[in-house]
């Protein structure tokens, strides 16, 4: 070692103090740069979600970002530091929040909590439920990734699942915070914790194995409170996997309503105790019609189907766990021939001769309807108790009114003896039918829904009693205003919009499946009516009806998404959605989840 001459030292010295006063005048401006924008953050609205800035492709170009910051100050040294922090780690941050359904308010910082490969999470829980909801739907998503009690062995806590105890959270409401030391979540009720961990599901990135979520505050709760997919398992059968993966999907994009149409002229597919014909007869058809026309003949096949008893309740327990709302339907008095063909005295036996109902093997409204009398009545009242018992936590049950023929009424002495008993013409007899069954469901303390004709029948129904408005053509405005004078609320279900066994492309070019007909794009389901009229409106529902959805699970999941995300959204957001280009483009980093869903889905056009 050489000693440093005086000179040579007093050079350095002077060099080193120039240093350090530019460095800290540069430090000065940034830093003030940094905290305007700290209390400033970087809030947007929905419309604005990518608006994040870019992400760089080399370290070189981060080192590059690091001088200019110095020499502009136009970032954050802080910003510097983490994002090369990042690069070396070797995960990129995502340039974008994709959540969807969209979050009502975000806020999102630069940077990112970095969790690793197979990482040990500790989790401090407000409730073993949610404790276990975390488990199933967030930790198991990460490859690898365990969990500790926070606390246990000095673990500090990275995930806080909170229930607040006096709040101003919506019912389904959470708040989400994300920062650099931790995950708070926290809501008013276990629901609202449910639907933040959808959210935190879907905040999740990976690069390379390493698993990390951006730094974000999220206040978020839906516009409408009924959002929901209804499965048609009458004109073709789905059995209880396929129902499973349904309810898993519509959770994770926070659809909370599960619309069971259990019976139709096709089938009759859930067991009543009572009326055993009902699985034994009404289940099974000697064959189904070939192609969309009546006249195309019939494949000669026998096909059934039916749910158990274990079944249906496994699928209540899981439908429970994801929040979702399972309503079932038994439609009536039309939409009943596979009832009266395992039941010959529940129908109008006396309105034609020879008079000889089957499980229909044509699609369609048929003419067969249940019969006014007192059996008949009784039969309906049986069965409405039973599903309170087999469906133990649904609040509400469907009981059909759509498409009701009044031909074999018109000629049935029983029925027009039943009419004039009432003090109605024939035509009221549905009215009459449907005001027994929904004032007894009222006793049974559950709500009755139907379809909109149901307004028409003349029947007096019960306050609570929920209208579904289905014929766009009518005009939503008009249902609407139907019943609002009637102070019915209304789930919006219109044929034009919501309807999913539609084409997805124009003519069903390029399609894999057969479709009723129509078209019914991702950009028009997007853009679903939000309003009808006067009607209070609890929210939005797609239907799948199934004629022509005979492929099975893969077909059912290729009709079902990701147009039932863009239904989701519409629920979600309301009047507030930030538009469907935004939407798509979030919609694209979800076809992951899709796949490890085994759900076969619609391609995406990604296109702008």
């Amino acid at each position: 070692q050489r000693a440093v001459p005086d000179s040579e030292l007093t050079e350095f010295q002077g060099r080193m103090h120039l240093f350090i006063s530019s460095l800290l005048c540069v430090l000065t401006a940034v830093t003030s740069q940094f905290n305007d924008r700290q209390a400033e953050g970087t809030c947007f609205s929905k419309s604005h979600h990518a608006n994040y800035g870019s992400d760089e492709t080399s370290l070189d170009q981060e080192r590059e970002d690091f001088e200019e910051a110095e020499a502009t100050s136009k970032c954050s040294l802080l910003q510097v530091k983490d994002r090369l922090h990042r690069r070396h780690d070797g995960v990129q941050e995502s340039s974008e929040v994709s959540v969807v359904p969209a979050p009502s308010t975000v806020v999102r910082t630069a940077g990112s909590l970095m969790l690793g490969k197979a990482p040990l999470l500790a989790i401090e829980a407000a409730s073993e439920k949610s404790r276990r909801a975390f488990e199933e739907h967030v930790l198991t998503a990460m490859e690898g990734a365990s969990s500790v009690e926070a606390g246990n062995e000095g673990n500090a806590t990275l995930v806080q699942l909170r229930l607040a105890e006096s709040s101003n959270f919506a019912e389904e409401g959470y708040s989400l915070q994300v920062t650099q030391d931790k995950v708070v979540l926290e809501a008013g009720t276990e629901h609202g914790l449910f639907n933040g961990l959808m959210t935190l599901h879907q905040l999740l990135q990976s690069d390379s194995g390493k698993w990390s979520l951006p730094l974000v505050k999220i206040e978020d709760a839906p516009a409408f409170e009924w959002r929901g997919l209804m499965l048609d398992v009458s004109r073709h059968f789905f059995p209880a996997k396929d129902v499973k993966r349904l309810l898993k999907t519509m959770a994770l994009f926070k659809l909370n309503h599960f619309h069971w149409h259990l019976t139709d002229d096709q089938g009759w597919r859930f067991p009543v105790e009572k009326y055993p014909k009902l699985i034994s007869l009404g289940s099974h058809r000697r064959a189904t019609q070939k192609g969309h026309e009546a006249s195309s003949g019939e494949d000669d096949t026998p096909y059934d189907g039916s749910y158990t008893e274990v079944e249906i309740e496994d699928i209540m327990k899981l439908a429970a766990t994801l929040h979702i709302e399972v309503v079932p339907e038994f439609d009536l008095p039309g939409h009943s021939e596979a009832a009266i063909a395992a039941y010959p005295e529940m129908g109008n036996s006396d309105s034609d001769n020879p008079w000889a109902p089957e499980v229909s093997t044509k699609f369609g409204a048929m003419p067969y309807t249940l019969s006014p009398s007192k059996k008949a009545e009784n039969f309906t009242s049986a069965i409405l108790a039973e599903m309170t018992h087999l469906f133990n936590s649904s609040s509400y049950i469907h009981i059909g009114g759509d498409e009701v023929s009044r031909d074999q009424w018109t000629r049935s002495k029983v029925a027009k003896e039943v009419a004039e008993e009432e003090g109605v013409s024939v035509n009221g007899i549905e009215g009459k039918m449907l005001e027994h069954a929904a004032g007894h469901l009222q006793g049974l303390k559950r709500h009755a829904i139907v379809w909109d004709e149901a307004m028409s029948s003349g029947a007096d129904l019960p306050s609570g009693t929920v209208v579904m408005l289905w014929r766009s053509w009518e005009g939503l405005s008009t249902l609407g205003n139907r019943a609002k004078a009637r102070n019915f609320p209304v789930v919006l279900a219109p044929q034009s919009n919501t309807y999913l066994d539609q084409w997805q492309s124009d003519g069903g070019r390029g399609e894999k499946y057969d479709a009723i007909g129509g078209y019914l794009p991702l950009s028009k389901v997007y853009d679903t009516p939000l309003s009808a009229g006067g009607a209070r409106v609890l929210g939005l529902q797609g239907q799948l009806w199934s004629e022509y959805i005979a492929g099975g699970g893969p077909d059912l999941d290729y009709m079902a998404w990701p147009r039932g995300c863009a239904l989701a959204e519409a629920g979600w957001s309301g009047s507030k959605k930030p538009g469907y280009l935004d939407f798509k483009e979030r919609l694209k980093h979800h076809l992951a989840d899709f796949k490890r869903l085994g759900v076969n889905y619609h391609s995406v056009d990604t296109s702008v």
